[in-house]
């Protein structure tokens, strides 16, 4: 009786790992197995020599630093149409950051003239207590405008210090940056129009930042540009402009 229960267990030993060595023998073959590889992502966009222009940039840490890598530097809008900008009042000596002038154009060359540091205005509710925060301004002339203007950029509180002036402008000029687009682009970008065969960034330069945008990969896709009372709606296929139309102002 024990013998034959003896036998009984060896047969199910070799059973279980005849079982084993299938189950590893299936693992390894499964790992080998390359199967079917996954698709590569369809690339629509193509690398142009725009990609490989890189524009100069400041890294100011304090006002005296910041004082000088602007103060007596030109500087071009890089973001048009939506960095609002304020009249200096000579009397006060100071920028009334209060009520906009209005909002810088693409690439608007500014001179600068000096940096100021000021509060800006504030709401305040009872009971509430109030960090005293500062912010920068650069404090420019343009050509085509008498007076001086100032624009935010930057904040402070204590000794610390934020700048946002690598997002607002470029320190080189943008013609000399991007010196291997046509005459005729750069004619249509200085008079602020779009034209057909503009890609993208171009067309950013003419009109601005843009205020909207359809899905779809980059370059195949419609973007708004302009303001709310006044937009337009150019279509790119191939990060080509093949369409562009004045919408009606939104109400």
């Amino acid at each position: 009786m024990d013998r034959e229960w003896w036998k009984r267990i060896q047969i199910i030993l070799i059973i279980l790992v005849l079982v084993a060595l299938a189950r590893v023998g299936y693992i390894f073959y499964e790992r080998r197995d390359p199967g079917t590889p996954p698709a590569k992502p369809q690339l629509t966009y193509t690398i142009t020599a725009d990609d490989y222009v890189t524009s100069h940039k400041i890294f100011p840490y304090d006002m005296k630093s910041a004082a000088k890598e602007l103060v007596g530097k030109t500087v071009w809008v890089r973001t048009g149409n939506t960095v609002p900008y304020y009249r200096h009042s000579p009397a006060s000596r100071s920028v009334d950051l209060a009520h906009r002038a209005g909002l810088l154009a693409p690439l608007a060359k500014l001179q600068v003239v000096d940096l100021l540091l000021q509060r800006a205005p504030v709401t305040v509710k009872p009971g509430e207590i109030v960090i005293v925060r500062r912010k920068v301004v650069a404090r420019f002339m343009r050509q085509d405008v008498p007076g001086t203007f100032g624009v935010i950029i930057g904040d402070n509180s204590g000794d610390d210090f934020t700048f946002i002036a690598n997002d607002l402008f470029f320190f080189d000029d943008p013609h000399e940056l991007y010196r291997h687009w046509p005459a005729d682009v750069w004619t249509a970008i200085d008079q602020h129009q779009g034209k057909k065969g503009m890609n993208e960034l171009q067309m950013s330069f003419a009109l601005g930042n843009p205020i909207g945008a359809s899905s779809g990969d980059f370059g195949n896709r419609w973007m708004q540009y302009g303001d709310p009372q006044n937009p337009v709606r150019v279509s790119f296929e191939k990060n080509q402009a093949v369409e562009i139309t004045r919408e009606r102002p939104s109400e």
